[in-house]
């Protein structure tokens, strides 16, 4: 009789980045824009989507985000809006009206770019969050 072979496949422990809750009433792209001026970044609306499942029916929700990769320090920047159709980004933190995600970041230390944040004429509250913090932290991968 012949052994079977077991082969065990290790999944890929996710990054954890960083996730900056935004409360502001701007519109998307006032917000890119002011964020492009005040930190030299150049947040560009992206021609692709989030998706994320939906838990109850399954189907995928779409969501538009605005995209910044750093030619230096090689960080991804995604704004993305927190409700678009009448669906949150983020469930458990429905407050927050943009999410400001930094992947590969090793260089900007995220408690003093809330400070920053702060400080930010029309912006009335940013709060540091990681991404751990988030239940759909595996659909907030973008490619």
């Amino acid at each position: 009789m012949k052994k079977i072979k077991k082969y065990l496949i290790k999944e890929e422990a996710l990054e954890s980045f960083d996730v900056i809750g935004i409360c502001t009433s701007q519109s998307d792209f006032r917000l890119a824009w002011q964020l492009n001026s005040k930190f030299d970044i150049k947040l560009q609306k992206s021609g692709r989507t989030l998706e994320i499942p939906n838990k109850k029916s399954g189907d995928l929700e779409l969501f538009d985000y605005y995209y910044f990769q750093h030619p230096e320090d090689l960080i991804s920047y995604y704004l993305i809006k927190n409700k678009q159709n009448a669906r949150y980004v983020l469930t458990e933190k429905q407050s927050i009206d943009y999410a400001l995600v930094l992947q590969e970041n090793h260089v900007i230390d995220g408690l003093e770019l809330v400070d920053d944040l702060r400080n930010t004429e029309e912006i009335i509250a940013a709060f540091y969050f990681k991404s751990s913090e988030f239940s759909n932290e595996s659909y907030l991968i973008f490619d």
